[in-house]
């Protein structure tokens, strides 16, 4: 096979699995995995046939996720998050990575002498990491209670780059212990400041480049960033070997600290580029595995993978989880959920290269890619495949989630809030403008100042706990796009929006899109109603149906116009009110009635000034 052919099925089959990833809710690590090693395997795809150009391809890719995990670690984040999770990437990745080393180093006879010991160091480092492409997809799929799921999501974005730092640091150290003893700590140092520098100095121009004024084309402001990271990589490497990493993942993490202007911009198109990479590295890495050597590691290798999921891993929880509010039960499916992904195989890979040239290590390098294949296939496939069983057994996960996320932080969804507030159920709203959330706030109703229809923004969201989507602004294309991109995180059936006027074309089920979002509340509500009327003409209430009689007297209402209902709940279930729903006693009925006569007169003379407001402030997000 001729290597355009080659790379060309290489990035198909990743974008491929890619998306089987994201249709069937899997970590993206699954079917790159299972479609590498069957295309190596029948040996379609020959990743060795592009001889000393897979190094290259593997090197720059290496270069890019690293600087993309050094860029994504936030300080901020590290201090605002809970003791349990500092110390679960602090004392937590110590842990994991001297019993990882222990282990590998006491059960693998062929690291059973010195060079073995470092070896086995660089291999506990690298498992350090689980990352948000394994752990976010997971946890759709188990949906564990919130303050699991919000553990387990900060642990792996933390985790990513700060286990990848360790691991680069940790190499620059064996590759240069190789000199005679009185030389090592001198060239050690001598590597690390090449990092460091080359790193730092690469962020602080970048960073004055991006923040002068018309300097930079904002179409070239991307490419400059990508240019630069290969460059510091590349001079990094000529000045002393392998020293690249090292300077472009300190050149992220710097050039996040700084906050250059559009920076968020940055950090997107490194993320897609990022999400190439892995695609075409994992597919290329998985096809030249060695399944030979994995399996001669026999019960010595498994030892290692038993020993990290049943010693290492619940160790780790229990010690960073001392005096933390969790319980025991949290703690346990906390320590079955560890899995390892595409960052640890890309650096593991690219670090049995490099140690493969150094006549010390030659003989044992192979086994830092074999043993970190071995742990995240064991880690990936078992613990994936049983997290939602054990999450039921030990009763973590979030039964049937009823919270509803908003979408716009107007007048009407702050009512809507509010009342679903009283009644128990979590809400969040979600707006691009910042004003109505800060009104929102003081309104004591939780809120975020986001894009809701950004894939960055929905891939962020924290989602445990929330069942349902409600689209309640006043633009009718954003409502529909918003309930379709959403419709993949809550399912088609459980996102809903408001109409925006009477007149609104409402299609029927044969002829509307797919995800589009359904209609609630009766015809005449729609956001432009709500928007006039709510607080001043007509308020909300509810009412517990407890009788045949006051049933029928609802109903009757209804059908007269004299309210509106606008939900039910009945045992504890949650369900946004929809044309020719039934209303049946044991149910509460969140409804809107007309208010009587003057009474409110000034109050409605406010909520029109801020009806406008509302609508006159509230931009279309784009």
């Amino acid at each position: 096979m001729e290597h355009i052919e080659l790379i060309s099925l290489t990035i198909f089959a990743g974008i491929f699995s890619q998306i089987l990833a994201y249709k069937l809710r899997l970590p993206a690590i699954v079917p790159l995995l299972v479609i590498g090693v069957a295309l190596g395997q029948s040996h379609i795809l020959d990743p060795h046939a592009l001889g000393a150009g897979l190094h290259t391809i593997v090197q720059l890719g290496v270069a890019i996720i690293l600087f993309e995990g050094g860029l994504s670690l936030k300080v901020r984040q590290f201090k605002e998050a809970p003791l349990i999770i500092r110390n679960l990437v602090s004392v937590g990745v110590l842990i994991t990575w001297l019993l990882s080393a222990g282990a590998a180093y006491l059960f693998i006879p062929a690291l059973h002498d010195a060079s073995g010991f470092k070896i086995a160091l660089l291999f506990g480092a690298l498992i350090t990491v689980s990352g948000p492409t394994v752990i976010m997809p997971l946890l759709k799929i188990v949906k564990p209670v919130k303050k699991i799921a919000s553990v387990l999501k900060w642990e792996g974005i933390l985790i990513d780059p700060i286990g990848a730092l360790l691991a680069v640091v940790l190499l620059t150290f064996i590759n240069t212990s190789t000199s005679a003893y009185d030389s090592i700590v001198r060239a050690f140092l001598t590597s690390l400041s090449i990092g460091l520098v080359f790193g730092g100095t690469a962020a602080l121009m970048l960073n004055r480049l991006l923040q002068t004024d018309d300097l930079i084309p904002e179409e070239m402001r991307n490419l400059l960033v990508l240019t630069t990271v290969f460059v510091v990589f590349a001079v990094s490497n000529w000045i002393q070997t392998e020293t690249g990493i090292l300077s472009v993942t300190v050149a992220g993490f710097a050039l996040g600290i700084l906050g250059p202007r559009g920076l968020k911009e940055i950090e997107s198109f490194k993320g897609q580029l990022t999400t190439l990479m892995v695609s075409i590295l994992f597919i290329l890495l998985a096809a030249r595995l060695d399944l030979a050597a994995i399996w001669n590691l026999q019960e010595s290798g498994l030892l290692v993978l038993l020993s990290v999921l049943f010693i290492i891993r619940p160790l780790n929880v229990f010690v960073s989880g001392y005096k933390s509010r969790l319980s025991l039960r949290e703690k346990i499916f906390l320590s079955w959920m560890a899995p390892r992904g595409i960052v640890a195989a890309a650096v593991a890979s690219l670090f049995a290269e490099i140690l493969a040239k150094t006549p010390e290590f030659a003989h044992q390098a192979s086994l830092i890619e074999s043993l970190t294949f071995l742990i995240i296939g064991g880690t990936v496939f078992f613990q994936g495949a049983t997290a939602r069983f054990v999450g039921k057994l030990l009763k973590v996960i979030e039964p049937d989630p009823n919270g509803v996320v908003i979408i716009g932080a107007n007048l009407p969804a702050r009512y809507m809030a509010k009342s679903l507030k009283g009644l128990g159920i979590d809400v969040m709203l979600l707006d691009s403008n910042s004003s109505l959330i800060a009104k929102a706030k003081k309104e004591n109703i939780p809120a975020e100042v986001a894009n809701a229809i950004s894939q960055e923004t929905i891939d962020e969201f924290e989602i445990a706990g929330f069942g349902k989507l409600l689209a309640l602004t006043p633009n009718e294309k954003i409502n529909i796009l918003a309930c379709q991109l959403w419709a993949h995180e809550f399912g088609k059936n459980n996102v809903f929006r408001v109409g925006v006027h009477e007149e609104e074309y409402r299609p029927s089920e044969h002829t509307k899109l797919s995800g589009e979002g359904r209609l609630v509340f009766p015809a005449r509500v729609t956001q432009e109603w709500l928007q006039y009327h709510l607080g001043s003409s007509w308020d909300v209430h509810t009412k517990e149906l407890k009788t045949k009689g006051e049933v029928q007297t609802i109903q009757r209402s209804v059908s007269d116009e004299e309210i509106y209902p606008l939900a039910l709940i009945h045992n504890s279930k949650f369900a946004f009110y929809m044309a020719g729903m039934d209303l049946a006693e044991g149910r509460t009925l969140l409804y809107l009635k007309k208010t009587g006569g003057k009474k409110n007169t000034r109050k409605r003379e406010q909520t029109k000034e801020e009806a406008l407001a509302d609508t006159c402030d509230e931009p279309i997000q784009e």
